[in-house]
């Protein structure tokens, strides 16, 4: 099934089973993926997905019930962050391969310490612990998800969601003009545009094309500053105990490349992320009211073969 909710499907059944779709494929990732790298990220990446769909319906939970799952999720995912973030670091390092010398004989060096330092000396732990761990987390939490209630069950829980998310996206997009280089500022901006893309492609019903073109907009953005996340990774390793066995030319060739690439990706980042968060959020969740009400009408007046609840341009785009 598809992460989006449907035009004639009741609302708590919805997240219900898009909830549970997604941490059934979290499960799975991490039961039966031979690539540790890939499986860990995609199992983060269905968490994600979770935590957007349950920050869309926060009203309807209740504040109290939505931190606790969230913060649940967000564990879960942090035990599995470390595995990913070495992973992270060494693509990282291995794509400057074919930089200048200087440049790429610091990050094959720093590459070869990494790859000879033990699983858990640097803190990451044993892979497979966690994911032991994750699993009986995401068991218990899948358990809980079928029986997920809403107050009110209507979509005027997903409107008050919605724009809850985007102000908080305004908010932080404030933030971090202000702040440019403060990466608590960057990091809610980036959590923000990925609630946004992933709360899109949820209630893409209301408007597939728009609803999806926003989606990719805002995939864009926390794209950009999620690889200004990865170079932060790097940054950190750098001033760890591996980046210190290096000599001090190394440290420095890597840490300028680090400081250029901070600028051209926040350069990029913070005009989009404008314009993505430039409507009020009050404007957005009435138009998305009115928008879904006018899909959900013509969904019930229009014959079954030409309206239904997956339309054409909706399935071309999952």
């Amino acid at each position: 099934m598809a992460y989006r909710l449907k035009l004639k499907e009741p609302l708590a059944k919805g997240v219900r089973r898009i909830a549970g779709e997604q941490l059934g494929n979290a499960a799975a990732r991490l039961e039966g993926g031979s690539d540790l790298e890939t499986s860990v990220h995609e199992a983060r990446k269905s968490l994600k997905r979770t935590r957007a769909l349950l920050r869309l319906v926060r009203p309807g939970l209740g504040d109290a019930n939505f931190r606790e799952a969230n913060a649940r999720l967000r564990d879960i995912a942090r035990g599995l962050s470390a595995a990913r973030d070495r992973d992270v670091v060494r693509r990282l390092l291995n794509g400057l391969s074919d930089a200048k010398p200087p440049l790429a004989k610091a990050a094959g060096r720093l590459l070869a310490i990494i790859d000879a330092t033990p699983v858990g000396a640097n803190g990451s732990g044993d892979p497979r612990h966690n994911i032991a761990e994750a699993l009986r987390e995401i068991a218990d939490m899948r358990h809980e998800i079928a029986e997920i209630a809403l107050h009110p069950a209507s979509f005027e829980t997903i409107v008050a969601g919605l724009t809850k998310s985007h102000r908080a996206g305004r908010k932080a997009l404030s933030r971090a003009l202000e702040l440019p280089d403060d990466a608590e500022a960057l990091h809610d901006l980036r959590k923000a545009a990925q609630a946004y893309w992933r709360q899109m492609i949820l209630i893409q019903q209301a408007w597939p094309e728009a609803c999806l073109a926003r989606a990719a907009a805002a995939k864009l953005v926390a794209d950009l500053l999620g690889h200004d996340h990865d170079i932060a990774l790097l940054e950190s390793v750098l001033a760890g105990a591996e980046g210190q066995t290096l000599t001090v030319a190394d440290r420095r060739a890597l840490s300028r490349h680090c400081a250029v690439r901070h600028g051209a990706l926040r350069s990029e980042a913070l005009p989009k992320a404008q314009i993505l968060f430039s409507e009020k959020s009050d404007q957005l969740g009435a138009r998305v009211r009115s928008l879904w009400n006018a899909a959900r009408e013509a969904a019930r007046s229009a014959p079954r073969a030409e309206v239904g609840d997956e339309p054409t341009a909706v399935r071309r785009s999952s």
